[in-house]
């Protein structure tokens, strides 16, 4: 039975371009392999494959018992697939912090503090030998640029770059044109909804005993967004979220707008500013390395 490789709910370039490129390592190492995205392919992520003319992975929405599966770019049950728990992981490749999954044999785990799994994914090439064909370099490349935001979030490391000097010259692109066209076509809102736009990129955690959901969005309009503000804070503040926050990021201005259903101390106290709706936090661009370690902080600083 072939082994199902996927990422998160709500699938980002990196959980798509990991599943496909991981999965490719597999299956010329001999083992089979089969990629699989928990959700509809985002505009970003279809820029990748499109111009990299790589079809998308299959969609599922559970798992059997018997399934055996390698988890990417996650590992929390909350942002995963239905019946993980009691399906056989044999192994997680990931660059977020440890989110509590669970297993009742043994499993590799590889978790590093890189920007992006797929840089993991193409050091994994490099360690077996396996050469890094063209199309399959260009997803990883693209889903570095997308999680790292063209190596200008704070999340970037030096095996980042690396990787991204090194897959460019496989890929033959200009990063910075090639980067700048995904992010145009990725961020583009036309014809989404306010529920599609908060749940396009969104997470779900346990924060001090709260269910907190925090979503993001990059964009290169940011009016399209604010002109719609009301209908946004109605929708959040319907969810059953203890705290709900959509962090609509300007890729230009390099920080976030906030939208949010909670506590304003508990926003003041995150980002270290004066709590209102749509206010900007300068700088913070990441969900990883800012918006969880900032709110789980201030959850529990005010428990």
């Amino acid at each position: 039975m072939s082994i199902l490789v996927f990422g998160h709910k709500s699938p980002d370039t990196d959980s798509i371009c990991s599943s496909i490129s991981l999965t490719y390592l597999k299956n010329k190492l001999g083992v089979e392999a089969t990629a699989c995205a928990l959700g509809e392919i985002r505009k970003e992520a279809e820029y990748a494959l499109n111009y990299f003319k790589v079809d998308a992975p299959k969609i599922i929405d559970s798992l059997n018992p018997d399934d055996s599966v390698i988890v990417v770019d996650h590992n929390e049950y909350a942002q995963s697939i239905d019946g993980l728990e009691d399906a056989n992981v044999l192994e997680i490749i990931d660059h977020h912090k440890l989110g509590g999954m669970k297993s009742n044999l043994p499993l590799s785990v590889r978790i590093m503090p890189v920007g992006c799994t797929c840089t993991i994914v193409y050091n994994m090439f490099k360690e077996n030998k396996v050469e890094v064909p063209y199309e399959i370099a260009g997803l990883l490349l693209s889903a570095i640029l997308s999680d790292t935001l063209l190596f200008k979030s704070p999340t970037t490391t030096e095996l980042d770059k690396i990787a991204g000097e090194e897959l460019s010259k496989i890929a033959k692109i200009d990063m910075e044109k090639y980067a700048m066209d995904m992010f145009k076509y990725g961020t583009s809102l036309d014809g989404l909804s306010v529920e599609d736009i908060v749940h396009m990129d969104f997470k779900e955690f346990e924060m001090s005993g709260k269910r907190v959901g925090i979503g993001q969005v990059f964009t290169m309009d940011i009016d399209s967004v604010f002109g719609k503000k009301d209908e946004f804070l109605v929708y959040i503040n319907s969810t059953d979220y203890d705290m709900l926050v959509l962090a609509v990021t300007d890729i230009i201005k390099e920080g976030s707008y906030i939208l949010y259903k909670g506590e304003d101390s508990v926003l003041s106290g995150a980002f270290g500013v004066d709590a209102s709706q749509g206010v900007f936090v300068d700088g913070v661009v990441s969900r990883k390395k800012q918006l969880v370690p900032n709110l789980t902080d201030a959850i529990s600083a005010s428990n």
